[in-house]
Formats: C-alpha cells, sequence, structure tokens
C-alpha cells in the first residue's frame, strides 16, 4: 500500500463515520441489515474491487471500484458478494471490500466454509528468539502459512524477513509497536501503520501484502476503519493457539488448537514467544497431521479473503 493512502485518512475518517458494531466470522457487522432496503457503501481493504455482473467469481466484471469509491448497497448477501450500485453501473461486490454504517468495516476473522480449508497465522513481534525450525518444516511439507512481523522487529530482523520473504511465505503487517491501537489517537494509529510498512518494505523489497492483525488483538470500528481505508484488510482469527506465555507445553497448543477448528478458521501461532521452540515448534507437526487426517487443505489469508475456489475463478473479487 502506497504510503500517500495513509496522509488523508484523518479527513476521509470524519467524513465516513460507522458505528461501532462486532464483527462476525466473516468480518461483517453483526448488526442486523434490514433485507432489500439500500444504504450507501464504501469500497474498502484493496486497491480496486472488481464488481461483478453476477455473485461468483467467474462473473464477467462490469466495472472496478477504486479504494474509496462509493456504491450503493441493494439487497442481501449471496455467497458473500452483495448486490450494488455503482454509477450507472450495477453487479455484485465482495462483502469484505464493502463497508456500510449498518454492517460496519468488513473484519476477516473466519473464510466462509465449503471447502475444508484452514488458515496459519504467525504473529511476529513477542521479542524472543523466534524458532525458524517452524518455518523451515512448514515449508519442507508445503504447508503455506501467512506471517505478520511488527515493524520494529523487521527493522531488528532485516535479514531474517528477507529469507522468510524469499521462502515464499507470505508477508503481512503487525503494526510497528508492541501497544494496543485502541488506546491510541487515531495520527498514531496511521503512523503506526506508515512505519510499519516502511520497515517491512526496508527489509523485503516489497510492501507488506495488504492484510493487517492488530497487537494484542486489539481491534474496534475506528481501528478496523482507518485500517480499512488504508487499503488493508483487517485480520483476526477464531483459534488461538494460545502460545505467547511462558511455560506453555506443546499439549497446551495441540488443545488449545485441533479441537476448535472449523471449515474456514484462522489459527494464530507466534513465532518468537518465550516458549515458541518447545511448544508451538513441536505441537505444529502433531496439528497438521492431525488435520490432514480430518481432511482440512491449508491456505494463505490471501485465499481465506475469497470464497471457495471455483476452476473457472479469477484471482481478484
Amino acid at each position: 500500500m502506497p504510503l500517500r493512502h495513509l496522509m488523508p485518512l484523518l479527513v476521509l475518517l470524519s467524513l465516513a463515520i460507522l458505528p461501532l458494531a462486532t464483527p462476525t466470522a466473516h468480518g461483517q457487522s453483526s448488526a442486523t441489515v434490514t433485507p432489500h432496503i439500500s444504504e450507501d457503501g464504501t469500497i474498502v481493504g484493496a486497491e480496486a474491487v472488481n464488481i461483478r455482473a453476477c455473485p461468483r467469481l467467474d462473473c464477467a466484471v462490469v466495472t472496478t471500484a477504486k479504494l474509496g469509491a462509493s456504491l450503493t448497497v441493494t439487497g442481501d448477501a449471496t455467497g458473500g458478494f452483495l448486490p450494488v450500485t455503482i454509477g450507472n453501473e450495477t453487479g455484485h461486490a465482495y462483502d469484505l471490500f464493502v463497508a456500510t454504517a449498518s454492517r460496519g468495516t468488513p473484519e476477516l476473522r473466519q473464510g466462509l466454509p465449503g471447502c475444508s480449508r484452514v488458515a496459519f497465522i504467525f504473529n511476529i513481534g513477542v521479542g524472543y528468539e523466534p524458532d525458524l525450525t517452524i518455518l523451515d518444516w512448514l515449508k519442507a511439507n508445503k504447508i503455506p502459512a501467512t506471517l505478520f512481523p511488527m515493524g520494529w522487529w523487521a527493522t531488528e530482523n532485516q535479514a531474517i524477513l528477507n529469507q522468510m520473504a524469499r521462502d515464499g511465505f507470505l508477508i503481512g503487517s503487525h503494526g510497528d509497536e508492541r501497544a494496543e491501537l485502541t488506546n491510541r489517537p487515531d495520527g498514531e494509529v496511521i503512523a503506526d501503520l506508515e512505519q510499519a510498512i516502511a520497515a517491512i518494505e526496508q527489509a523485503t523489497g516489497d510492501e507488506p501484502a495488504p492484510y493487517f492483525t492488530p497487537y494484542a488483538g486489539a481491534m474496534d470500528e475506528r481501528i478496523r476503519g482507518i485500517v480499512a481505508r488504508a487499503g488493508y484488510i483487517p485480520v483476526s482469527w477464531d483459534v488461538p493457539a494460545a502460545d505467547w506465555d511462558f511455560e506453555v507445553t506443546p499439549d497446551d497448543v495441540f488443545m488449545s488448537v485441533v479441537p476448535n477448528v472449523v471449515d474456514g478458521s484462522i489459527v494464530e501461532f507466534h513465532l518468537d514467544a518465550p516458549s515458541s521452540a518447545k511448544s508451538t515448534g513441536v505441537a505444529i507437526r502433531w496439528i497438521v497431521d492431525r488435520l490432514q487426517t480430518k481432511g482440512y487443505d491449508f491456505v494463505t489469508i490471501a485465499e481465506m479473503a475469497l470464497p471457495c475456489p471455483d476452476a473457472n475463478a479469477t484471482p481478484r473479487p
């Protein structure tokens, strides 16, 4: 995400304040939307979003809406797609990229079900020695994972992060500093996003992928709005591995994860917690084996952000 998109956010937020709302599994607000009542919406979470002729990824693109574009939602979602009008065009927009007053700002907490998939994410920034053998094992066994380093960590570990990117792991952003964004004013939140982007780009040569996890999971409607209007999808998780503390055992991690995974789950691990090597470093093998036995496939956050794959699907919503 180019840094220029972050600068006008304070003005943009003053023009598009949304009410507090609790996101549901796929990120929409838990507020009830009256069926078939039109309401204004805004494109968030991506540089641009395709508006399609029907509610599937293989449908023809009728137009493309840029970040911040206004549209009208004209009905309920079908298969994750909302019927919309934008200018003189009508079509369908994927709901993860549309914010409205009644729905709030979307958040990816769990993918749409239907294809037995699970996504592993690793938040990085606790500050202890990272257990890189976890990633070595995942790579060797072709298990995808999405990594979310903090900006300060990227600055202090540029060579390690660069190697992670070269090893093919998708790199998102976990913000810059170890401070809960919900306790910070808008300007500081924007600065934190900017600094993390710059640090990750300095280490890897590329800006992070447009996915953001908040420090300590602290994210409310205000933070979701700032993040999404910067072109990033706010990401959380429905299955915490609870591996961030001291004296965590492999059995603890296994039992935090496997019994709680469902189709579309996002599982949050840590790579540099005090017990990572002796807990997650051991349990990850058991977890993968058990979930594979149950028939799950492993995907990145970029894949989990889309509906279940279709043979004719195109790559961008």
